[in-house]
């Protein structure tokens, strides 16, 4: 029997950003971890145009002292933009804190402007994460890193804070290209291709409001036409064959051999399906101005959402579960959070 989990995505960006907003969202936090939640993400942002953000890694100290049960992390870090004994420092740090429940996930991001204010070449970030994940592996795993030689860096005698979990806390790799497949079953162990669809690569290029002149298109995110979910894990299983591991469906891996895979979906409920879509639209157009998942219009977003009725969302949510995913992370696509959590709560938790 396939597990259907599910996880939450805790609002680090809104309408406006106050002490108010993220005590709400840890009140969130708190009720969201008594009702058995599998995961809460921390979306992970930097040098970005948009100042109605707080930063993950103070926040995810917070999600790790006021909950006891939940899996939480970056969803996703731009680990490229990081030097790798920090991530590995905190990942460690975190793990401790929350006694075993951090999951690190890592990507390359979808925004050139952000490696050009940290100073670093955008068409290396697909290296730099790999060879930083090469390194955090072997902090994780053994005492110290005595000498290391790589392309991007060199380090001597340098350790980490030892894990709770072994070998060490869950690599979830985000991300719709081949390369974010080859590095899930070479590295991680879920693939967690964040809002992609079938069908999206078809939509065009995108036009993004959050950086004056900046424009994104589908290449830039790595996603290729004609994408399917069957061609996608038909090719993660072929990558996880090559390094001697086996990819599972509808369950979370349990073994370091074992690669799974998870999915994220904008959600909005409400008993009025239209009201529904005027929330998200609200909240995309009008609060976000486009900004929030790398641009893109509201009509192709509410394509792949789940907007509607508690039973549209569930009907939406089954459909992700037969693709082979045994955790849906819910993107909240509205401005008013305590009641969309308040729906999940009593309308879609008691379903799964």
């Amino acid at each position: 029997m396939s597990e259907k989990n599910l996880g939450y995505n805790i609002r680090v960006k809104a309408e406006k950003v106050d002490y108010k907003v993220f005590r709400d969202q840890l009140e969130i936090v708190k009720r969201a971890d008594a009702a058995g939640i599998h995961y809460l993400g921390i979306p992970e942002f930097f040098a970005r145009f948009d100042s109605k953000r707080l930063h993950s890694l103070p926040y995810m100290g917070a999600v790790a002292t006021v909950t006891e049960h939940a899996k939480f992390g970056p969803d996703v870090m731009e680990v490229p933009l990081l030097h790798p004994i920090h991530v590995a420092d905190t990942t460690a740090t975190y793990d401790v804190m929350s006694n075993g429940r951090y999951v690190l996930g890592v990507g390359v991001g979808i925004w050139p402007s952000e490696y050009d204010n940290f100073q670093l070449p955008w068409k290396e970030r697909g290296q730099r994460l790999d060879e930083a994940l090469d390194i955090m592996k072997k902090l994780w795993t053994e005492p110290a890193i005595y000498d290391y030689r790589g392309k991007f860096f060199t380090l001597k005698n340098v350790c980490s804070p030892p894990c709770v979990q072994k070998p060490h806390p869950p690599v979830w790799v985000g991300g719709g290209s081949d390369a974010a497949l080859r590095r899930t079953a070479q590295y991680g162990n879920e693939w967690a291709p964040a809002w992609w669809m079938p069908g999206m690569a078809e939509e065009g290029d995108m036009e993004a409001k959050a950086a004056p002149g900046e424009k994104l298109s589908w290449t830039t995110h790595g996603l290729k036409k004609g994408f399917t979910w069957e061609s996608a894990l038909k090719k993660l299983r072929e990558y996880c064959t090559k390094y001697k591991r086996e990819l599972v469906l509808g369950r979370a891996p349990r073994t370091p051999k074992e690669v799974g895979f998870n999915m994220r979906i904008n959600v909005n409920i409400n008993p009025d399906r239209e009201k529904a879509i005027e929330e998200a639209r609200h909240f995309w157009v009008d609060v976000r101005a486009g900004r929030t998942q790398g641009a893109g219009s509201f009509e192709m977003k509410l394509k792949q959402a789940a907007v509607g009725n508690a039973e549209d969302v569930i009907e939406k949510f089954e459909e992700v579960y037969k693709s082979g995913a045994h955790c849906i992370v819910v993107y909240p696509i509205t401005t008013d959070s305590k009641t969309l959590w308040d729906r999940i709560e009593k309308e879609v938790l008691p379903s799964l």
